[in-house]
């Protein structure tokens, strides 16, 4: 039996928003537990804020299968929650105002609801598929006597590209991939010359959640992590960016207007070929 959308984002957005009630609570507090590594950290505040996003999903939905960044796959079924407990773990250790906890439910494989909620500036992004999106603070977002509450969600921006900000994302996969890495790096400077400001602000979410309110002009991602990227590519697509996706060479672009992704999109296929 399927499940209403404007349920599963409303489960969604009390799930991200318990994360990140936990995380600001910690923010700042002292030295940050966790495993230190060159191209990651996993601190104490992920694992806790997970548990706290599962804790509401799996009272909401028990029979749904959760797949957290920490916790790993459990379960399995049409539904499967994706969560992201703290999206901008080395920003949060640093003591750097830029992370969220992001939550996405997917029905046979397709983000059809989710919400990225930012703690910090108090925003909570929700979007079901087909449905559209809203940006509003917490206790608007997570009111199930409200559905939809909030701004909608637009990623129209009249800001031309040549002065504007464009977000990078650059996933794992390629990070840890020294070739990969290298066609980053230039991926990186190539963008630089098309736009005002590239921005690798090491919090996905938080850029997605940028371009959805038109905050920015683009987001560029090279093998994207899944955790953030299903209800990142939720949130552009329902605020009606133009979007360009290359899964064979690990390309998503997503903009907020048609000219832009086209250039963005040759632009960053152009220059990882080389």
């Amino acid at each position: 039996m399927s499940v209403p959308l404007d349920d599963l984002a409303t489960v969604a957005a009390r799930a991200a928003r318990a994360g990140g009630d936990l995380l600001a609570s910690r923010f700042r507090d002292g030295r940050v537990p966790g495993e230190y590594k060159a191209d990651d950290v996993k601190t104490d505040a992920d694992v806790a804020a997970e548990e706290r996003v599962l804790a509401v999903l799996e009272d909401a939905y028990p029979t749904h299968a959760t797949h957290g960044e920490e916790s790993g796959r459990r379960g399995d079924g049409e539904y499967v929650w994706v969560v992201d407990p703290l999206d901008g773990t080395n920003n949060f250790a640093a003591g750097f105002p830029s992370f969220a906890t992001a939550v996405c439910c997917l029905c046979d494989d397709e983000p059809v609801a989710g919400a990225v909620y930012e703690p910090l500036p108090d925003s909570l992004f929700r979007a079901t598929r087909g449905g559209g999106g809203t940006v509003a603070p917490a206790a608007v977002a997570t009111d199930p006597d409200r559905p939809g509450a909030g701004t909608p969600l637009s990623a129209d921006s009249d800001v031309p590209l040549d002065s504007g900000t464009v977000s990078l994302v650059i996933g794992l996969p390629a990070i840890r991939d020294a070739e990969r890495s290298a066609r980053a790096d230039a991926l990186a400077s190539a963008l630089d010359a098309e736009c005002k400001r590239v921005l690798q602000s090491w919090s996905p979410c938080v850029d997605w959640g940028m371009l959805a309110s038109g905050g920015s002009e683009a987001v560029v991602c090279y093998h994207p992590d899944p955790f953030e990227q299903y209800v990142g590519s939720l949130l552009a697509e329902e605020s009606d960016a133009a979007v360009r996706a290359d899964d064979d060479a690990g390309l998503y672009v997503a903009a907020a207007d048609e000219t832009a992704a086209d250039r963005l999109a040759a632009v960053a296929r152009e220059t990882i070929a080389q």
